[in-house]
């Protein structure tokens, strides 16, 4: 059987993309973990058989330090099917990727009764041990949910088994497993990410503010190896080797109202300094968008995002990377929401400009 979700309303609004960035230690705080950004919302619902939907947060993303708890989850709801039992769920995983071998930590049976934002409160907090979490819901049939719209679907997955139901003990047992961005199994294109966030009790945090240093010594810009990505959706630029776009961005979202040109910077021009409590991890790569043949302004904004993702230098980087753009004038450091997604470092991107990423320091 093959599932069907319809987007159901969609209003789209533009992601703000700064984040600050410095380290500053806390002790026994809690930390909310969402991925979601803008206001607007597309409703999805369930058909067929029961689905689980799940959200992945890396917790050394969020500065969270293990052991820590998952205290409670929160759904974005449209219309809910008051007296079905659904499982709020927490799995972890070791070694991130695809949640096909992550294990259950904990779920707790709630009735859903009223649209708006549900939240479950475990009545035991769920421990984690390892660095990776997917919190969900397994929804019934006719349920409706929100997600947004300004997003990258490769973060919430999809399980359902067709025709039946699957045992949660066992998400490889799911016939169906998979993330929401059009490719097989799932073969369900969001367009966003599912409004699932989680909180998180740890005991020290690392939270991130801005300002400048100075670059990182023997650091020069230039192009890097070339990666292919196996499921097609994933173009590698011509000329940077190193950085992949999201050609359905492009072709299906944007309806190819501008191309997009890569090159490796050589030229460091009133680009302000790395970050303060970073040293840059990658190399330099301008992006530069082209409508009927000219240079748009790096100030121009896509009407929608596109996914671009950086392969690191050093394959260990990708647990700890973040992906910063500089756009304006000074070309100030945005540092952008990044995941880690098939040994990549992939964000949405808004703008053309220079792209890179960085570590923390220490």
């Amino acid at each position: 059987m093959v599932k069907k979700l319809f987007p159901i309303a969609f209003i789209c609004t533009f992601l703000i993309l700064a984040l600050a960035l410095a380290v500053l230690p806390a002790a026994a705080v809690d930390v909310t973990l969402s991925l979601n950004s803008g206001t607007g919302n597309s409703v999805w619902f369930v058909s067929g058989e029961p689905s689980l939907v799940m959200n992945g947060f890396d917790l050394t993303r969020f500065g969270v330090t293990l052991p820590a708890t998952v205290r409670s989850l929160s759904l974005s709801v449209n219309t809910p099917v008051p007296g079905t039992p659904i499982d709020a769920v927490v799995y972890q995983d070791a070694n991130g990727g695809t949640p096909a071998d992550a294990t259950l930590a904990g779920r707790q049976q709630v009735d859903i009764t009223q649209a708006g934002v549900f939240t479950v409160t475990f009545n035991t907090p769920i421990t984690i041990n390892q660095p990776v979490i997917w919190v969900g819901f397994y929804l019934p049939v006719n349920f409706r949910f929100n997600a947004d719209t300004s997003g990258t679907s490769i973060l919430s997955y999809w399980a359902w088994r067709p025709g039946g139901t699957f045992d949660l003990n066992q998400l490889s047992g799911a016939g169906v497993l998979g993330p929401a961005d059009g490719t097989a199994p799932v073969l369900i294109n969001m367009g966003g990410i599912a409004r699932i966030s989680a909180v998180v009790s740890t005991n020290s945090v690392t939270t991130t503010v801005t300002p400048g240093a100075t670059l990182a010594p023997n650091t020069t810009p230039g192009p890097g190896t070339v990666f292919t990505d196996s499921t097609g959706f994933m173009v590698v630029y011509p000329n940077c080797g190193g950085v992949l776009r999201d050609r359905g961005d492009l072709a299906v979202t944007l309806r190819e109202e501008f191309g997009l040109e890569c090159q490796p910077l050589r030229v460091i021009d009133r680009l302000q300094p790395v970050p303060a409590g970073y040293v840059q991890g990658g190399f330099y790569y301008v992006l530069t968008a082209y409508v009927n043949g000219r240079a748009q302004s790096t100030t121009a904004t896509f009407r929608a995002p596109v996914t671009h993702c950086i392969v690191p230098s050093n394959p260990a980087d990708v647990s700890r990377g973040l992906i910063a753009q500089a756009w304006d004038l000074p070309r100030n450091w945005q540092f952008l929401p990044t995941v880690a997604y098939n040994n990549w470092l992939c964000a949405e991107l808004y703008h053309p400009g220079i792209i890179t990423y960085f570590l923390p320091a220490s």
